[in-house]
């Protein structure tokens, strides 16, 4: 309701929706950008691939049903 979700979400979320992709990263490899997630929206993650592949990856969080 009004754009917000129940909980936040969080590095192990985003984990899974990566390797949902075909692509294992390691949760602890993954920092999210800005203040706690918990309204849907746009947000950004820096993902660590490799110690020198680091990338800003772009995700939505939309809200369920």
């Amino acid at each position: 309701e009004n754009g917000k979700i129940f909980g936040s979400v969080n590095t192990i979320m985003v984990a899974d929706a990566i390797k949902a992709l075909g692509v294992e990263v390691d949760r602890r490899h993954i920092k999210l950008k800005g203040e706690a997630i918990k309204s849907v929206g746009t947000y950004e993650a820096e993902v660590a691939f490799h110690r020198d592949v680091v990338r800003t990856i772009p995700f939505e969080v939309v809200a369920e049903g």
